[in-house]
């Protein structure tokens, strides 16, 4: 008789299946021996600019909980996870076409899905999720970052909460001991400081020493901090990191790929260390000890094709053994915050920034800058003030959208700060952070002493 209903189920299956394929009645979708449970909004889904929404849609219900059955497979990892989702585009498709998993060698783990046995813990997971209060990106959601994609064992969801924006930025992981020194921890704070005050938003993994030093200083600046952990998004892990965890929701980002409720389990952080990497452009080692979780990080960054640099101290030698052997294997020895800002320029798609020493233009409508900033209207376009130089024209090859409207800008208000900036314009803080790394490193913007903007002169 329990063989019957089994058969039964499987049976109705394949027809709720067949009614996704061909996109009837949505309510009707279901599979693997049950539908999205019901009833559940996780009513704190973002879109890509982190605006909430009033609940998650029933196609992004259906897409999580077909998330959480590959999530929840016995023998599909996170690889198999992503060979999945690239072949099929998004999960549910992957659930809907479970026959055609044997052309990608699968088709064993297409028969243990098939036994429902995910689903006990994939709703553990879906409750957990609910009660949590954070966003969740899917494969299918465009504020995946794109970079993260890349790798080859991409997460199949983010669990964040903070500012999605910072994601769509430039990002540079900064990484190192939780045992480091005083020098260590100081030089984090002033380089971390540097790169995010130059628009680089500052990834790290929240955990005492260089990664903490590293998130304090990059957070007050205008290129903010992502925080990426190795517990479920809603644990607080060190113990004594409430503030810092309080102050990352505020105003930067925290990130995870764990289920809400996850612990502080010893084998999570090495598997986090890949999303660190992942989403940066390039990862910075301050100092590192031999076997350290850096160095697993730095290698991973290696493997996905970043750059990988190492601080040198004062000594002028690396801070740590870990970090010598980073430098012997080929990772780049740097001093300060512009070596990798002007090395990372042909990626940004600017050019390494002239020395500005001796082309800071005088103020373009006289006066001294406003302390308090330019006053301007949310939204009203942005017009430069009469008698102000016009923007030079044209700019560099690759510039982002909303470079002229910056650059513009700051010429009719020299000294203005990104917030002023983006206040007058409209544009959100990560397009005001991409334009104005862009415009530095091309020559035509300055930062000033507390994250202020000026312009430069061309050279002739």
């Amino acid at each position: 008789m329990a063989h019957d209903a089994a058969r039964s189920d499987i049976v109705g299956v394949r027809y709720a299946l067949c009614v996704v394929a061909n996109q009837r009645k949505r309510s009707a979708a279901c599979f693997c021996a049950g539908a999205a449970p019901e009833g559940v909004a996780l009513r704190s889904m973002r879109d890509d600019r982190g605006a909430a929404l009033p609940a998650m849609t029933e196609e992004m219900r259906r897409e999580f909980w077909a998330t959480l059955a590959l999530r929840h497979c016995r023998g599909l990892g996170v690889r198999s996870t992503a060979r999945l989702l690239r072949h099929f585009g998004s999960a549910l498709a992957a659930i809907g076409q479970s026959a055609r998993w044997k052309e990608i060698g699968l088709g064993a783990r297409a028969a243990v899905l098939a036994t429902g046995s995910w689903r006990v813990t994939a709703r553990a997971e879906w409750d957990a999720a609910r009660r949590s209060g954070s966003s969740i990106i899917l494969w299918t959601d465009a504020a995946y970052p794109a970079l993260l994609r890349e790798i080859c064992a991409p997460p199949s969801l983010l669990y964040c909460r903070g500012d999605l924006s910072l994601l769509h930025g430039p990002v540079l992981a900064v990484v190192g001991s939780r045992r480091c020194s005083r020098e260590g921890r100081e030089q984090a704070a002033a380089l971390a400081g540097d790169l995010a005050a130059s628009g680089l938003t500052v990834a790290s993994g929240m955990a005492l020493g260089i990664d903490s030093a590293a998130h304090r200083a990059a957070l007050p600046q205008v290129g903010r901090s992502i925080g990426v952990l190795g517990t479920g998004i809603d644990v607080v892990y060190p113990a004594g990191g409430s503030d810092l965890f309080a102050a990352m929701c505020r105003g930067g980002l925290l990130a995870s790929e764990f289920a809400p409720g996850s612990p502080a389990l010893p084998g999570n952080f090495p598997v986090r260390n890949r999303i660190i990497s992942g989403m940066a452009r390039a990862v910075l080692v301050v100092e590192a000890e031999e076997r350290s979780g850096s160095l697993i990080t730095a290698r991973a960054a290696l493997e996905q094709n970043r750059e990988v640099y190492v601080l040198l101290g004062a000594g002028g030698s690396p801070l740590g053994a870990g970090c010598r052997q980073l430098v012997e294997d080929g990772a780049h020895p740097i001093r300060c915050a512009r070596d990798i800002v002007r090395d990372l320029a042909p990626q940004l798609g600017g050019q390494p920034r002239p020395d500005p020493a001796d082309m800071l233009c005088e103020p373009a409508c006289g006066g001294a800058p406003d302390a308090a900033g330019p006053a301007g209207v949310h939204g009203a376009p942005c017009v430069p003030e009469p008698g102000c130089p016009p923007v030079p024209s044209p700019l560099p090859p690759g510039a982002p959208p909303n470079a002229e409207i910056v650059l513009r800008y700051v010429a009719a208000h020299p000294g203005c700060l990104a917030d002023a900036v983006c206040e007058a314009t409209g544009i959100t803080a990560s397009g005001v952070s991409v334009a104005a790394v862009f415009l530095e490193m091309s020559g035509r913007l300055s930062r000033l002493p507390g994250g202020r903007f000026q312009c430069v002169r061309e050279q002739r």
